[in-house]
């Protein structure tokens, strides 16, 4: 098997899920990091041996270089990657009116420059674009509803947090299909106290004996607030057949998600003509690289 061999441009959260995803991932290599020079050019375990620039033209043999700065700088750099003759990944958030206007500029230079480039390639815009398009094409006749992370309720965290024996706690809420507000508490527990014993003074306590609650033990609150939620829903019909309700939840970490569709669109590089490309433009199949036998056979 060919390995892909590929750069990261900025080391923030994005950049570092790109780092651990390439680690992971039996396909690619991680060249280099590029960053500037004012920073740190060793990177932390267990990437300090991984080779850090102040300029890609002192990396060679690339694949491809995923970009990982805020959407401000994105297009500029993509020019000078482009210019470089690199093929370049890209995530930045834009959406509507706004993500064509920028497709159809890196579609002039990736023609221009002759290499392919891949633009929108991460969660949203991306991977979430892939499924509320999904939804869409099995009831083309309806609307689709999207909530982005449950909303933090101050009152009902505070609450919960003077349970006895939760160390930290953060209480979400959304509505269901039905209407109903739901509530998530999640408690991180302080040594020695017991789950069912806090769930049942949650449950006991009349501000959330009004609503559907759920508890849920985690180890680091800290950790869950770095998380993302999305709930997404489509009513509609499906030819003759009415009232078809699809719904996606998910509760995730951003960077890591888009980090694995970044390499993904990678995996899809080799054999694309210099184009600028997004996600709906590339055949399923062609972002498992190398392993698509081997996802067809499991998931089709």
């Amino acid at each position: 098997m060919r390995r892909l061999h590929i750069a990261i441009v900025g080391f923030g959260r994005l950049g570092l899920a790109c780092a651990e995803a390439a680690r992971n991932d039996e396909q690619i290599v991680l060249a280099g990091v590029v960053r500037q020079p004012e920073s740190a050019q060793i990177l932390p375990a267990p990437f300090d041996r991984i080779r850090v620039v102040s300029h890609i033209r002192e990396l060679s043999g690339l694949d491809a270089v995923l970009v990982c700065i805020p959407a401000e700088w994105v297009r500029g750099c993509v020019h000078d990657l482009l210019q470089l003759g690199l093929p370049v990944i890209e995530c930045a958030r834009f959406h509507g009116e706004a993500v064509l206007e920028h497709k159809q500029a890196i579609d002039r230079w990736a023609i221009r420059f002759e290499r392919p480039a891949v633009v929108g390639a991460g969660w949203d815009p991306g991977a979430l674009s892939l499924m509320r398009d999904l939804f869409a094409l099995l009831t083309p006749k309806g609307h689709t509803d999207i909530s982005h992370r449950p909303g933090i309720s101050l009152h009902h965290t505070t609450l919960a947090g003077s349970v006895p024996g939760v160390k930290g706690a953060l209480s979400t809420e959304h509505r269901n299909a039905d209407g109903q507000m739901e509530r998530y508490v999640y408690v991180e527990l302080a040594d020695g106290a017991r789950l069912e014993e806090v769930k049942a003074a949650v449950a006991a306590d009349p501000l959330f004996g009004r609503d559907i609650t759920t508890v849920f033990q985690v180890d680091s609150l800290a950790a869950l607030e770095d998380e993302h939620g999305v709930l997404l829903q489509r009513h509609g019909s499906a030819g003759q057949t009415k009232h078809q309700y699809l719904m996606f939840e998910a509760r995730l970490s951003e960077a890591a998600l888009s980090a694995q569709m970044m390499l993904a669109a990678a995996r899809a590089l080799p054999g694309l003509k210099p184009r600028a490309y997004s996600l709906f433009d590339l055949p399923l199949g062609a972002l498992w690289g190398e392993l698509r036998k081997d996802s067809e056979q499991t998931f089709l």
